[in-house]
């Protein structure tokens, strides 16, 4: 999957280079904001009744939405594929143009600053930003549970051996596997003071900081954590074995009210109704050969690994089926946050979140 725009190349380093406070002005100065998507002329809006069904006209170009992301993993698995199969989004009159951000933080600042049109982001990265810019919504679950490992140095036995040691993420804060590593160790005992997350970029950078022994642990995330194991790099813990890190949105589409409900309402029900299908797609068994096929060429891995992530995220069904925001998952969030130590967290999550726009797109 390419990205063939100058603008996308310089958005990826300026991010990097970023803190999630600082790269908003950045951003917004310096990147060439792209418009809300308008419908093409004569478009007529997707049935309601039947969602999984809509076509649009016959012959019209498909309406191009900017999808900022992290990177190319399991958790993005239905961005990925319609980036790949432009056809499954097509019939919707959707083309997704996604933009990889190296982590949730920058892709918040990519929202803000007014480069795309949607955002996969972490709760706990939204919050702040929407504090300051109310017209930021949560619109959509995107990935459900913590489906990580933690992965340490052959040399490393135990979560508890961690005491004193670097870990990689993808972010210090605002991360999904931050969180994971946060509290995965603290059932095991340590604390936040007691170990040193730093930001080691996508999942492949991270697998390769591993590889090069500049951190001693990382949570991560299948296909990686297969290429680690058998690499010799032990799996020391897993998140599935904590209860509160299962029921949990890890991931969510962030979006802003007026690209939603203003002249391109439209166009954002038929992202969504678009995104419907092609979850629809991944979870058929039929399509289990090319889904597979996709996770090898998108995630340079071979068999072994790609059968790792299909298991543990379409067979363990990390991929959210139920695309309307569930108030449980997100309070369990906060919990795991409160508990983790974050500050700031806020009493209810809800307030972040409008599903006016899946109940919408979805209705019938």
């Amino acid at each position: 999957m390419s990205m063939r725009h100058d603008r996308r190349t310089f958005l990826r380093g300026a991010a990097g280079l970023l803190g999630a406070g600082l790269g908003v002005s950045l951003l917004a100065a310096c990147a060439s904001p792209a418009p809300s998507p308008a419908a093409p002329a004569g478009t007529s809006a997707p049935p309601q009744t039947a969602p999984a069904q809509a076509a649009a006209p016959s012959g019209v170009t498909p309406v191009k939405v900017t999808y900022a992301f992290a990177s190319i993993n399991p958790l993005h698995y239905v961005a990925t594929i319609a980036g790949e199969k432009p056809e499954l989004t097509r019939p919707f009159g959707i083309q997704f143009d996604l933009l990889q951000t190296t982590n949730s933080p920058n892709a918040v600042n990519a929202l803000v600053g007014g480069s795309v049109d949607v955002a996969a982001v972490t709760p706990d990265s939204a919050w702040p930003a929407q504090d300051k810019v109310p017209d930021l919504k949560q619109v959509m679950a995107i990935a459900d549970g913590t489906p990580y490992v933690l992965i340490g140095q052959p040399d490393v036995k135990k979560a508890g051996d961690l005491k004193g040691a670097t870990l990689g993420a993808s972010a210090v804060r605002g991360g999904a596997d931050t969180l994971a590593i946060r509290i995965m160790l603290l059932e095991n005992g340590l604390k936040d003071t007691d170990y040193t997350i730093v930001q080691a970029g996508s999942v492949s950078d991270r697998t390769a900081a591993m590889k090069a022994r500049t951190v001693q642990a990382l949570a991560q995330l299948e296909p990686q954590a297969t290429l680690l194991r058998d690499a010799g790099f032990p799996e020391i813990d897993n998140a599935n074995n904590y209860p509160p890190l299962k029921g949990v949105h890890s991931i969510v589409l962030m979006a802003k009210q007026g690209w939603y409900t203003g002249s391109t309402a439209e166009v954002a029900k038929s992202f969504i109704r678009a995104w419907d299908g092609v979850t629809k797609w991944l979870y058929d068994p039929a399509n289990k050969a090319e889904v597979l096929a996709i996770t090898k060429k998108t995630m340079n891995v071979e068999d072994k690994a790609a059968e790792a992530g299909y298991t543990l995220h379409v067979a363990g069904k990390s991929v959210s089926m139920t695309l309307r925001p569930n108030e449980k998952y997100l309070q369990q969030f906060a919990d795991n946050q409160r508990r983790a130590g974050t500050e700031n967290v806020p009493a209810d999550p809800m307030k972040y979140v409008d599903t006016s726009l899946v109940d919408a797109a979805l209705k019938g």
